[in-house]
């Protein structure tokens, strides 16, 4: 009896996560749609008055006949690529553009698109934006826009004019510089410290290294000692 008893406990547990499983694979059949294609449709397509059929992303897309065109074009020449929804993406397309399947592009590769079609990330402070040599210059990671069409990789490396800011304003330095110089406020505001403690303990240079700080902060020649850029506004 007790054989019986736990072969039927054994039976109703299996039955029991095998019905638990279809609502599951159900939810997994709606998510196939990638989820990138869906947040930029909501942010770049949906919030226009009339949708723009050329704003959608690359996820929500399937290219048919790229291999064959790239290939083939010349170089800035302009192509016309065809291309088909990603399974269950459709029902996330606004209706007007269903029925739309080409897009016209240029024939290039990724890196050597406009700069208007490709975001970097230029979080990188080991460069020196007022220096006239290589370090004047940095390497940062790109990605092309969701909606454009291009061969090749759509990350790549770049080289960029060093540009960061670390939240240092000029006008608050010129202000620090001009009210409490002599005490070397400006210096410590901007990170230089040990000028800072100069000052402070010289009285701004008996007021001549006050004067000539005010002027250098003034033009811009005097930065954040991280080699960061000023906030002008």
């Amino acid at each position: 009896k007790q054989w019986y008893q736990r072969r039927v406990a054994i039976t109703a547990g299996v039955w029991y996560w095998i019905l638990l499983s279809f609502p599951l694979l159900a939810l997994g059949s709606e998510l196939t749609c990638p989820k990138d294609c869906k947040n930029n449709l909501i942010q770049n397509v949906y919030p226009s008055n009339s949708s723009n059929c050329d704003r959608i992303p690359m996820s929500c897309l399937r290219l048919t006949n790229s291999q064959t065109v790239y290939q083939t074009c010349h170089y800035g020449q302009n192509v016309t690529l065809q291309y088909e929804y990603v399974e269950d993406c459709d029902q996330y397309i606004p209706k007007e553009c269903r029925s739309v399947n080409k897009r016209k592009s240029l024939c290039k590769f990724c890196f050597q698109m406009k700069e208007d079609t490709y975001t970097c990330k230029n979080d990188k402070h080991d460069c020196n934006p007022k220096s006239s040599g290589p370090e004047r210059f940095t390497v940062v990671s790109c990605e092309v826009k969701p909606e454009v069409f291009c061969n090749g990789k759509r990350v790549f490396k770049r080289q960029v004019e060093c540009s960061f800011v670390t939240g240092k304003k000029w006008g608050l330095a010129v202000v620090l510089s001009v009210t409490l110089g002599g005490f070397g406020a400006d210096r410590f505001y901007l990170g230089y410290w040990r000028e800072g403690l100069g000052k402070l303990f010289s009285f701004g240079g008996f007021g001549v290294w006050t004067i000539v700080d005010i002027v250098l902060i003034s033009i811009g020649y005097v930065g954040p000692a991280d080699h960061s850029l000023y906030i002008y506004s």
